[in-house]
């Protein structure tokens, strides 16, 4: 289960107006839909634990989760119009979800980004915008009956 809340991520770009918010429950649906205008979906990637510290009865962890920010163009074959335009959508993502801050969260930071798929049969490109964002949590251990 993803700890941090994508809701947050999903009103802010809804907020910037970069382009319609859609919703997807993996990568494979998101990826499935012909688009007739840009289309941003925000989707859970990765999430790990470190232990941060151990005192009696309490276990403290640092989590670091990555979510992807996938931004689907209509495109019947990669050309100039749409590189400039994931360039163009690619810096507004960007631009509106680098830094912001959540409490009790740290600011979200760029993972890293990539074009994921030219889609012949859907005619998307699709390009993945990754950030990662950390935070602590703290367990307290239960003795076993």
């Amino acid at each position: 289960m993803f700890n941090f809340d994508l809701n947050h991520i999903e009103n802010a770009l809804k907020r910037e107006r970069i382009a319609n918010v859609g919703m997807a429950a993996d990568f494979n649906e998101a990826r499935k839909r012909p688009v007739q205008s840009p289309q941003l979906y925000v989707l859970p990637l990765d999430e790990d634990y470190d232990q941060a510290q151990s005192i009696t009865g309490q276990d403290e962890y640092t989590i670091t989760e990555i979510f992807a920010v996938m931004i689907v163009i209509p495109c019947i074959r990669g050309n100039k119009k749409s590189d400039e335009q994931i360039k163009q959508l690619r810096g507004q993502v960007k631009q509106a979800i680098a830094g912001l801050t959540f409490k009790p969260w740290q600011p979200i930071q760029l993972h890293r980004g990539r074009i994921v798929e030219l889609n012949h049969a859907t005619n998307n490109l699709i390009y993945q915008c990754q950030f990662k964002v950390t935070g602590h949590i703290t367990v307290t251990t239960k003795a076993a009956l």
